[in-house]
């Protein structure tokens, strides 16, 4: 019964990697389970019997690289530079899938949901990453903060001075970078300000 488990569970696992690998070459609906099926080495009605759907495949890839995700742009709480330089990493790797993720925005149901995950995961990350600074505002004023450390950060930034305008990957970190220092300077003048 348990080597049956191990089967099942890897079989699993090659399904979502293959998807996983398919989507970041293609646009999400140019992707069929056929396409998944032979990169995974399994029939189209194994994916079917194991996820439902393609839809439903899709949720599920998120859900099974979100960890992965979350701990590939880790950074410790205020170090701002190792922050910047580990989410632009994973723009290289995953920001021309988002991009094309975000092209289908409105037109397809489950992207509309995993759009809204990945939104608040990002969210997340920044109350996470830049709490020294989210955490010294209170109401209107930490919100003011998330929502431009969240601008700052966007992987629409990371399209516009890389795929749009050419920048080296060095170069957009650095940008990012000034963007997200420019924005907490503000904080640290305020809380310097501050009688204690």
């Amino acid at each position: 019964m348990t080597q049956r488990r191990e089967s099942v569970e890897h079989t699993r696992d090659r399904i979502l990697q293959a998807a996983y690998d398919t989507w970041l070459d293609r646009p999400y609906d140019q992707v069929t389970l056929d396409a998944v099926a032979s990169a995974a080495r399994v029939s189209r009605q194994t994916i079917l019997r194991h996820f439902g759907s393609k839809d439903d495949l899709a949720v599920a890839v998120v859900a099974w690289q979100r960890p992965i995700e979350e701990d590939a742009r880790a950074a410790e709480p205020g170090d701002t530079t190792n922050a910047v330089r580990r989410l632009v990493e994973r723009y290289e790797t995953m920001g021309d899938a988002n991009v094309r993720l975000l092209e289908l925005e409105g037109r397809v149901a489950p992207i509309n949901r995993l759009l809204a995950e990945a939104r608040e995961s990002h969210r997340g990350w920044i109350e996470r990453t830049f709490a020294p600074w989210v955490s010294a505002r209170r109401g209107a004023r930490r919100e003011e903060l998330v929502l431009a450390l969240y601008a700052a950060t966007d992987v629409t930034v990371w399209k516009l001075l890389r795929r749009d305008l050419g920048g080296s990957r060095a170069r957009v970190e650095s940008i990012i970078h000034q963007l997200v220092e420019g924005v907490l300077r503000p904080v640290e003048r305020t809380a310097e300000e501050e009688p204690s």
